[in-house]
């Protein structure tokens, strides 16, 4: 059970990186503005769930 955790423990550390990530362009595109940034649940979402389930368009990255 301990390494089932590690595994998904480790995999958060990469998304919470990719957020990290899409924040510092997110900044860098907006002239250092995070006003309309996405918050974590919600890029992890899109990222876990929206994109796996959905039927969507994969470029609609909003609602």
């Amino acid at each position: 059970m301990g390494v089932t955790y590690e595994n998904k423990r480790a995999y958060f550390e990469v998304i919470r990186r990719r957020y990290d990530d899409y924040v510092a362009l997110y900044r860098e595109i907006n002239g250092g503005s995070l006003e309309g940034v996405a918050p974590f649940d919600e890029f992890y979402w899109h990222l876990m769930y929206y994109s796996k389930y959905s039927n969507a368009n994969p470029n609609d990255l909003r609602r």
